[in-house]
């Protein structure tokens, strides 16, 4: 895959093409401001006379990796941020976002695949990295808006009256990239072990304990929870599920 601003050299600098700091893996959520179109916003940035770039950018039906990870893109004005983190960014107005606007959904779909790749990549476990870090992006793995930095940015949606559900429509998209084999044919339960507190996602054949954010995600997206303190269902899941996932 090639990446646009390498292949597409950008007017003025854009980008360091390396780091001078290690990075924490910490992705920053940025929304463009302007039309709902990540080629023409590559474009945009490739003649642009200021500094303002990101390392990927997408659409609802397109992502466009500018440099690759290891570089330093140009993307947040608070010191330090830039070298040490990673930026998405969404083609469109934060106030156009909405979590039942298709083109909303669409993207913050691929931002989670985004997130879920780089991830991947570079060893980070997002069961235990998937959530909100803000300034604490310069020390530790997580997710933060632009606006959650830059005191005078407010995107992606660090002040829009829907944060709640688009942090927990992105959660779920980052998770379930991470975990391809969770498909819409094998949907995950999830079971209270009554023997120590602790929950268990199964699906198939499949286990997992899983954290108490990530355990509130999914329930806030509707997954199904068994109470194994009273139905019985914790010992029918250790019949049923036999292969623990690590």
């Amino acid at each position: 895959m090639g990446f646009f601003l390498l292949d597409n050299p950008p007017a003025s600098p854009q980008f360091h093409a390396s780091r001078n700091s290690p990075p924490t893996w910490a992705v920053c959520i940025h929304t463009s401001e302007g039309p709902r179109d990540a080629g023409a916003l590559a474009g945009f940035i490739a003649r642009r006379s200021d500094p303002g770039s990101y390392h990927t950018i997408v659409d609802a039906n397109t992502t466009i990796d500018l440099v690759p990870h290891t570089y330093t893109a140009f993307s947040i004005a608070t010191p330090n941020y830039n070298s040490r983190t990673y930026s998405v960014c969404i083609a469109g107005k934060s106030v156009e976002l909405d979590v039942n606007d298709p083109y909303t959904r669409a993207c913050v779909d691929r931002v989670g695949a985004v997130v879920a790749n780089l991830w991947s990549v570079v060893g980070i476990d997002p069961e235990m990295h998937t959530r909100w870090v803000g300034p604490n992006s310069l020390f530790q793995a997580g997710l933060f808006c632009h606006g959650d930095v830059q005191g005078d940015r407010s995107d992606a949606w660090a002040f829009h009256p829907q944060r709640s559900q688009l942090d927990h429509m992105l959660f779920d998209a980052v998770l379930r990239h991470a975990n391809p084999e969770e498909d819409d044919e094998m949907k995950s339960v999830l079971v209270l072990d009554p023997s120590n507190g602790k929950v268990w996602e199964c699906w198939g054949l499949f286990r997992r304990h899983v954290s108490p954010s990530v355990f509130n995600t999914k329930r806030f997206l509707g997954v199904q929870f068994l109470d194994g303190t009273t139905d019985g269902s914790f010992r029918q899941f250790c019949i049923d599920s036999t292969t623990e996932v690590r």
